[in-house]
């Protein structure tokens, strides 16, 4: 997997930002008012040899891939370049391959969709460029002719998407830079939630609409047969994600916004028209179900390879297909019967044979018994546990405690209890929220107090899942309650068999069994503390670090798309299926363009994390559009399939309805949605801290 940008590409990048930087500034899109055309600048970008890079250097271009005009749309976008780049680079290629004139780009535009002005349009079994009074020159005719017609306008399609990512993202940033300024009630703007959060939204709609973009391209590349669909998600999706983000900047700087005096007003303007010059955005959405599900076809644009890869690779592939034949040799017809999405899943005996197959914890280092498997390995791994339906919810909070005991514990600690973990003899859960505090775990009442050699612990937890079959858990605790709420507080690894345990359950709307756990005069050995006394924030950190991310969330919206394919491919008894009707390929085609969506920013955190690339923001990122996209594609579907998923009959209506139910509760584990919010605005956009 790859997500660096070659120097070329950043080559290009970097000369187009400073190049529309410096010749399109705002009085520029002023001056272009409603035709949105700047002649001044049109002249300028031919000469900057932007608009003719796409055709190949025998017809006069540069040759330029696919990746490299996307670059320069986004950066054209940013300044609302007032000019109709992207039907350029598209006609250019076209006329390149048709053998027409490239020079005809000198004399203006050249449209290939909407708009006023010469167009090149597709008519009669030919191609013509028909003027704007509605004279006609022929251009070329027959099938190769027509075809290459429809892969630019295919090429125009993702480049808009890229245009659109880049202002949008563009008028986030202003709206920040704004909010982070602005005071009112005493404190920047930006600080409130209610202006922070929904600018969060956005940027993580935008970063995972370029990622599309980029993966369309990869795609097509590649010669994947989705490549056509990805093109109608991205053209979709930054349609959608663009209007809503511009909307959203604008309110945020309130009624100053609405002044024609100011910039933001521009954004709002300039994206709607670019949205939504073709008509409705959601006609895209219909045509990735046709092409998805219906066998339609769709010409591509040529390029190179672009050198970013989002595939996992070879040995995440070789490692994943070792993992399917384990599933299928040991996972009896009785063990599939009793598999469940939660703990009560967890099966001790089959747990211990996926710790020996190597498959519970394989990216552990090899001296406490992993096989120190990268982080696309594990990705991969995930994914097969979920085509199973075998829950990882006991090894996923195992491996935090494990991970923390690792970095933080005593080799006393790490000898008497990472042995057990590894060969899947015993379990660990979490004790971090409590029943007054919930999400906000630095205040914790939970006290550790030191007598001796010993620490004497009281109070309680809630939300401790897996602890009725764990045999440990990862304790936050007050040391100190003279200090502040993030200070004063330790972390310990308590053996849940001590005396004065106690475990209640707490039964959920979801069917999964969480609990509430007590501690009662507590007697732990100081051995099992981690980290300084005093000194739990750090090992706080690591730990969030490692449930911050999206992955082990966003499996389960592969099962979802697989369920919802299910029913809708099954035929009633009159031979006719859900899937048959476009209406209902679109609304599944909403869910698998979301799926894609937080696939792409799961990989990226994956990436990131493989490559220490990561920012604080990247694992929140994939894990708040994953876990709100489930959340509202569970509802989509449960309506779409109304009134039977209401009393389901069949496998996949039941586990639609189970997911429905699931959802909610997704957006709450592993830090709810709004602590996410809160960790983008501030790392990604730089708004200052919720006060």
């Amino acid at each position: 997997m790859n997500l660096d940008l070659t120097d070329q590409q950043r080559l290009v990048r970097d000369a187009a930002e400073r190049f529309f930087a410096a010749e399109c500034p705002a009085d520029v899109v002023r001056a272009a008012e409603r035709d949105a055309f700047s002649p001044d600048l049109w002249a300028k970008a031919v000469a900057a040899g932007f608009v003719a890079m796409r055709a190949s250097e025998a017809a006069g271009g540069a040759d330029a891939d696919l990746l490299e005009a996307a670059l320069l749309c986004e950066q054209a976008g940013r300044r609302l370049a007032p000019i109709p780049l992207v039907d350029a680079l598209a006609a250019a290629r076209l006329l390149g391959e048709v053998g027409g004139d490239v020079t005809e780009l000198h004399e203006g535009p050249l449209l290939l969709g909407a708009g006023a002005g010469r167009r090149i349009v597709a008519t009669g079994g030919k191609l013509a460029i028909v003027a704007p009074d509605g004279s006609a020159a022929s251009l070329a005719s027959g099938p190769a002719a027509l075809d290459r017609h429809a892969a630019a306008l295919a090429e125009r399609d993702l480049l808009s998407a890229a245009w659109l990512v880049g202002a949008a993202q563009e008028a986030v940033a202003m709206a920040a830079a704004y909010a982070a300024q602005r005071r009112q009630f005493g404190k920047p703007i930006g600080a409130f939630q209610a202006v922070a959060h929904p600018l969060a939204n956005a940027a993580t709609d935008l970063d995972a609409g370029r990622l599309l973009v980029w993966r369309a391209i990869w795609a097509i590349a590649a010669g994947r047969d989705d490549a056509g669909a990805s093109i109608a998600m991205a053209r979709w999706w930054a349609a959608t994600a663009a209007r809503r983000a511009a909307r959203t900047a604008l309110r945020s700087f309130g009624g100053y916004g609405l002044s024609l005096e100011s910039d933001i007003q521009l954004y709002f303007t300039a994206i709607n028209r670019a949205a939504l010059i073709d008509g409705d955005p959601d006609a895209a959405l219909a045509e990735v179900g046709d092409r998805l599900w219906a066998g339609e076809a769709t010409a591509l644009p040529e390029t190179r390879d672009p050198g970013i890869d989002f595939g996992f690779g070879a040995a995440a592939e070789r490692f994943a297909n070792e993992a399917r034949r384990f599933f299928e040799a040991e996972l009896t017809d009785q063990l599939r019967a009793t598999a469940h999405h939660s703990t009560d899943g967890h099966d001790p005996g089959f747990h211990r044979k996926l710790a020996a197959a190597g498959l519970a914890y394989p990216d552990w280092p090899r001296r406490w018994g992993g096989a120190e498997r990268s982080p696309y390995e594990v990705s991969a791994l995930a994914r097969v546990f979920e085509e199973y339906r075998w829950t990882r919810v006991p090894i996923g909070i195992t491996n935090m405690g494990a991970r923390m005991v690792m970095q933080f514990g005593s080799p006393e600690l790490q000898k008497e209890v990472l042995p057990r973990l590894a060969e899947g003899a015993a379990l660990s859960c979490l004790g971090f929220s409590e029943p007054d505090s919930g999400s906000d775990i630095y205040a914790a009442r939970t006290r550790a107090v030191r007598d001796g050699d010993d620490w004497i612990i009281d109070g309680q937890k809630m939300f401790t899942t897996g602890a009725h079959i764990a045999d440990y858990v990862l304790l936050l605790a007050r040391t100190d309650a003279s200090q502040p709420k993030h200070r004063g507080l330790t972390i310990f690894f308590v053996p849940l068999m001590l005396p004065g345990v106690s475990i209640r359950p707490v039964h959920t709307l979801q069917d999964e069994r969480t609990n509430i756990s007590f501690y009662d005069q507590v007697r732990v050995p100081d051995r099992y503390r981690l980290g300084p006394v005093d000194g739990g924030m750090a090992v706080m950190a690591a730990a969030m670090a490692i449930e911050h991310g999206g992955e082990g969330y966003h499996v389960l919206q592969h099962s979802l798309l697989d369920a919802a394919l299910r029913w809708a491919r099954t035929a009633d008894a009159g031979g006719c299926a859900p899937i048959d009707d476009r209406a209902v390929r679109t609304r599944i085609a909403r869910v698998a363009t979301h799926v894609e969506l937080a696939d792409l920013l799961c990989r990226r955190a994956t990436w990131a994390t493989a490559t220490a690339r990561s920012s604080r923001a990247t694992g929140p990122m994939a894990k708040l559009f994953a876990t709100e996209s489930y959340m509202a594609d569970t509802a989509d579907l449960m309506a779409l399939a109304a009134p039977a998923s209401l009393d389901p009959a069949t496998p996949a209506l039941v586990e639609i309805e189970e997911k429905h139910r699931q959802a909610i509760g997704q957006t709450i584990y592993g830090g709810t949605s709004e602590i996410h919010r809160t960790i983008i605005a501030e790392q990604a956009l730089g708004l200052p801290r919720a006060g």
